[in-house]
């Protein structure tokens, strides 16, 4: 295990004190500090900067050798942390306290420490990670956010109000999909010097934003959350494979949305986000395919297989098929026998 320790701010002087604890040196551009982490620890690198009135975005892109340990050790009070992890996995954990809080993928934490006490992240051995805290030193900030700060959610409000740090904060959640592409916009950057450093100020603003919706759509009860997760989308994977698998079961939105773990409006919202479709036109989609597949099979015929897509009305089938492929299924099945049978007359 490699411990390291950053006893300074702002964040070009955190990548100072990094680069000094690995003895190896650092580059700057632009305003913005890059630490190219040495062979000896791993590979990767570690990259700050700081904008105006107490704003900071701070970027992991690291694999290590061993554990390693930094440790936030301040003589002052430390900045409240947005932290993103986008690849990968590690913990963090308050300097004054033993329990360790694990940040998996797609996952964020909003944290303030107490008083002068600061944070550690633990950043396991062998495996890629990809994260990005956003930090405000909020005695700067205040004078960005005077204008209308009482609207938002209590204790996000608090949090920034807590000038002088006198209680710890810890906030877990799942970030959002406009979270996540906010991130992907900041990683897959190709900008360089100014231009970049316009890009990640306004991402850094565009953080902040979508976090306070984030945040308040996590204090509703799960039946009225309406903001879609990144994680979420294994639930409508796992949505659309239960209707592929029961094509002929009758479902409601509500139904599926209640055995995939979810709500109807973050369930339809998936659908959107995944297929660009709603769910019942997914599912009508579903068993159209399956028809025309089965149709061209042969195997079955046209009342079979509507009863096996769980269409019982057959003008109903008759007319949503043709407004699919052009033709209803008596139309394309008697197509199908014509050319199988011109096809076996030129082989005779």
């Amino acid at each position: 295990m490699m411990e390291l320790y950053v006893r300074s701010l702002p964040l070009k002087d955190v990548i100072a004190n990094l680069a000094e604890e690995m003895k190896t040196s650092y580059d700057k551009n632009c305003n913005e500090y890059i630490l190219n982490i040495p062979a000896t620890y791993g590979k990767g690198l570690i990259r700050g900067i700081n904008f105006t009135l107490g704003f900071g975005l701070i970027e992991y892109n690291c694999f290590f050798k061993e554990d390693v340990h930094i440790h936030f050790s301040l003589n002052n009070i430390h900045p409240l942390k947005f932290i993103y992890c986008s690849e990968g996995c590690l913990k963090h954990r308050f300097e004054e306290k033993e329990d360790i809080h694990q940040i998996d993928q797609f996952q964020n934490v909003v944290v303030s420490s107490s008083s002068k006490n600061g944070h550690v992240l633990i950043f396991p051995k062998n495996t890629q990670i990809r994260m990005n805290s956003l930090e405000i030193n909020r005695t700067d900030f205040k004078t960005k956010i005077d204008c209308d700060i009482d609207n938002l959610d209590k204790r996000l409000r608090s949090v920034f109000k807590d000038l002088r740090a006198k209680h710890l904060f810890y906030y877990h959640g799942n970030y959002s999909l406009a979270m996540a592409k906010c991130i992907q916009d900041i990683n897959s950057s190709k900008q360089k010097r100014f231009a970049r450093r316009l890009l990640l100020e306004g991402k850094a603003n565009e953080i902040l934003s979508i976090q306070i919706q984030d945040f308040e759509d996590d204090q509703r009860k799960d039946s009225r959350k309406k903001i879609l997760r990144k994680a979420d989308l294994r639930q409508i994977e796992n949505a659309a494979k239960i209707l592929k698998e029961e094509l002929a079961k009758p479902i409601t939105i509500k139904d599926l949305a209640k055995r995939v773990g979810t709500n109807t409006t973050k369930l339809q919202e998936g659908f959107q986000h995944m297929f660009e479709t709603s769910v019942n036109n997914y599912l009508r989609n579903l068993r159209l395919e399956f028809a025309r597949d089965q149709l061209i099979l042969g195997e079955l015929n046209i009342s079979e297989i509507a009863e096996q897509i769980g269409i019982i009305n057959k003008s109903y089938f008759s007319r949503i098929f043709k407004e699919a492929y052009g033709l209803n299924p008596k139309e394309l099945s008697q197509q199908i026998k014509s050319l199988a049978k011109r096809a076996s007359l030129k082989d005779y």
